[in-house]
């Protein structure tokens, strides 16, 4: 075998195994942080979320948020949670994972439980006897959506994960070949990650967004 042929040889390969690993890095659901005991899920729920999201568990010894998650879901969250959470007071794990997703720029969706639920949530709402009480909750719920909270029932969650059209990227460079790959209609990357000149024209062509998430949300390339 001569040197062009083998140099050619080796390109082959090496272009084989970029696309193999490019396949494989788009495939990988986005990971989201439940901050609940897994046992206490109901496991049909847990299959369910699985369709959408590689599932990450919170480690109750531990203060911090897991790398590269996209999203984070408190599970039956209490009034304890909801309150802190609009009042900025973090000491409970619970509320310190939700300021610092909230600071992070963090998707945070907060599913109550089934008795705050019935305060929070229109479609749960029954007849209240202290209905100034829950008026004063329903500011704080008001409260954390402005915050970019989103607070719903499971089956809202769920829905709004199953008709996501968005690809979150965590490579350092996001190139041609991924645009084209990428089926979803939006591409998220960090402000970390280096755009190719190439990856922005492809991006427009074939009519998909690149957006950059920050702190203060997504901006449109």
């Amino acid at each position: 075998m001569n040197h062009h042929a083998l140099i050619e040889q080796i390109v082959v390969e090496v272009l084989k195994r970029l696309d193999k690993s490019d396949k494989q890095h788009l495939d990988v659901k986005p990971k989201l942080l439940i901050v609940k005991e897994s046992a206490a899920i109901d496991p049909i729920q847990i299959e369910k979320l699985e369709t959408s999201w590689t599932l990450v568990y919170s480690d109750d010894q531990k203060e911090n948020l897991p790398k590269d998650i996209q999203g984070i879901l408190f599970a039956e969250a209490k009034q304890d949670l909801l309150v802190k959470g609009a009042l900025g007071i973090t000491d409970t794990l619970e509320s310190f994972l939700l300021a610092e997703a909230l600071l992070e720029g963090i998707s945070v969706s907060l599913i109550p439980s089934v008795t705050l639920g019935n305060v929070l949530l229109s479609s749960n709402q029954k007849k209240l006897v202290n209905s100034k009480y829950a008026a004063h909750l329903i500011a704080y719920k008001n409260t954390l959506e402005g915050f970019g909270v989103k607070i719903q029932s499971f089956e809202g969650f769920l829905q709004s994960g199953l008709n996501r059209h968005s690809l979150s990227f965590t490579e350092r460079v996001l190139t041609q070949r991924h645009v084209k790959l990428v089926e979803e209609e939006k591409i998220t990357v960090s402000p970390k990650t280096i755009i190719t000149p190439l990856a922005r024209d492809t991006a427009r062509e074939l009519g998909k967004e690149i957006c950059v998430i920050d702190v203060e949300g997504a901006d449109v390339l």
